[in-house]
């Protein structure tokens, strides 16, 4: 197709500090509804997710669980409105590039996490949500398409790193079979 019609949607998190409103945390997400030509039919992107540690927690350190059921309290939502599917992209900013926040603090910036380590922080929440019912299964979209015989057959997302690097992807995977 040309074109997978989509809605766009952010969601952001604040926290009243010292009597102001305080952005904390935000998602963008693009939903492909069931109008939307295959293979994105019925499917949920979450392109970026961004945060800044502003976030009071009680007891001191708990933004991760708070993270954590922002994202699956959308994944559950999404499920109920007909989502089949949800794509998560997992890569951290490189260094001196921001999401959605256009400044992080300067101690936020010194410790980004690594791909592994978000990619870790990912499926842990994932776990999560698999024992409570809200996905039933989860997997590294490059394992998902490892035995790829169309590039039709590829969800594609606007905007996404993806779609970029998926002819070298075809390439390698061109390369290893003629060897």
């Amino acid at each position: 197709p040309d074109d997978f019609p989509y809605h766009s949607r952010v969601m952001l998190g604040f926290q009243e500090v010292e009597g102001r409103d305080v952005c904390f945390f935000a998602m963008y997400v693009q939903e492909y509804g069931p109008s939307c030509p295959q293979p994105n039919t019925n499917r949920t992107y979450i392109s970026y997710v961004d945060s800044v540690r502003y976030l009071e927690t009680s007891p001191p350190g708990a933004r991760t669980p708070l993270y954590h059921a922002i994202i699956n309290g959308y994944l559950q939502n999404a499920a109920a409105r007909g989502f089949e599917h949800a794509h998560i992209w997992v890569s951290p900013p490189k260094q001196g590039d921001d999401y959605i926040f256009y400044a992080h603090p300067e101690a936020m910036v010194s410790k980004r996490m690594g791909l592994l380590k978000l990619k870790e922080w990912y499926e842990k929440m994932l776990e999560a949500a698999k024992r409570r019912g809200i996905v039933v299964d989860f997997q590294d979209m490059q394992e998902e398409y490892k035995d790829l015989e169309s590039i039709d057959d590829i969800p594609m997302f606007s905007g996404d790193h993806w779609a970029a690097s998926i002819v070298k992807k075809i390439g390698d995977q061109q390369k290893k079979k003629e060897e």
